[in-house]
């Protein structure tokens, strides 16, 4: 056997545990999924029938998924802004300071790290106790009655809650691009007089292009995905207020017993999230090809 292919052979034996593994927990239960949204199953009995697109053709006729997949845009939009503006803003303003650096990085970080459960249920107790009692206190209604309560807040509260645990994220990915930017610029900008905000602009910022971009779509991404953090947080109350089309999935799926609805439903959210992503990566990926001639 010649040596490149005995290489070959090996290379592809060390990648067969990861790609089996991608397949069974990835690649199946997609297949699966889509399979079963052409079909009336409801999760638990082993019969069902095939019903072509009545699945799909009940969700655009279902006004119980309209406020869900609303709130999910707006989540998604709102989320992906403050996290990439709270990201930014963390990671240039910590590659200024000289002392503390790593210590701020952690301490910022460490949110990402911890549990989507465990800081829901905090930040629940946190908006229903201690800021209800300071409301009360300074006579501001809004806060005293649990702006969890508030089907006008609760939205706004759980992207307030996913910026701040998930902003650290984002930082440690801009802080490595910030790091590939040569130094010899920033001297050249200051020949030219180039203040701060014109260094970041025409400098800093189209040179973090390719941060800038994994950033959008997978702060994007991850949005359109989010269950576990607003399950915890509201359940997706009051009413449905806060309820993303992912706890819809899971209701119709698990709750209503309409397993086949649900797949269809998360098929849908699947074309939507694919759509997105390739919208960004054309959109940015042009804007790096600009940047770069």
């Amino acid at each position: 056997m010649k040596p490149k292919l005995k290489t070959t052979i090996m290379e592809f034996l060390l990648v067969v545990p990861a790609l089996a593994l991608f397949c069974l927990f990835v690649v199946y239960p997609l297949i699966g999924g889509i399979y079963y949204s052409f079909t009336n199953w409801n999760g638990i009995d082993i019969g069902y029938e095939f019903v072509g697109l009545k699945n799909y053709i009940g969700i655009f006729k279902d006004k119980y998924v309209l406020e869900p997949l609303a709130n999910t845009f707006i989540f998604a939009f709102l989320s992906m802004i403050l996290l990439n503006v709270f990201g930014l803003i963390f990671a240039v303003g910590l590659e200024r300071i000289g002392k503390g650096k790593n210590l701020l990085r952690a301490l910022l970080f460490v949110p990402a790290v911890l549990s989507s459960l465990v800081v829901g249920y905090i930040f629940k107790f946190v908006f229903s106790e201690p800021i209800a009692a300071l409301g009360e206190a300074l006579g501001i209604d809004v806060i005293a009655n649990n702006l969890l309560g508030s089907k006008d807040y609760v939205l706004l509260m759980g992207i307030f809650v996913a910026t701040w645990k998930m902003a650290g994220w984002y930082m440690v990915i801009y802080i490595a691009g910030l790091q590939n930017i040569d130094q010899s610029l920033y001297e050249a900008a200051d020949i030219d007089g180039a203040t701060g905000w014109k260094k970041f602009r025409y400098v800093t910022f189209p040179l973090i292009a390719p941060a800038f971009t994994i950033n959008m779509v997978l702060s994007v991404e991850r949005a359109f995905k989010e269950y576990d953090l607003m399950f915890a947080l509201t359940g997706g109350g009051p009413g449905r207020a806060s309820e993303l089309i992912s706890m819809t999935i899971y209701n119709e799926s698990f709750t209503n017993k309409r397993a086949g609805y649900g797949s269809a439903l998360g098929v849908i959210l699947f074309v939507i999230i694919v759509a997105i992503t390739l919208f960004q990566m054309l959109v940015l990926r042009r804007r790096e090809n600009d940047i770069n001639y």
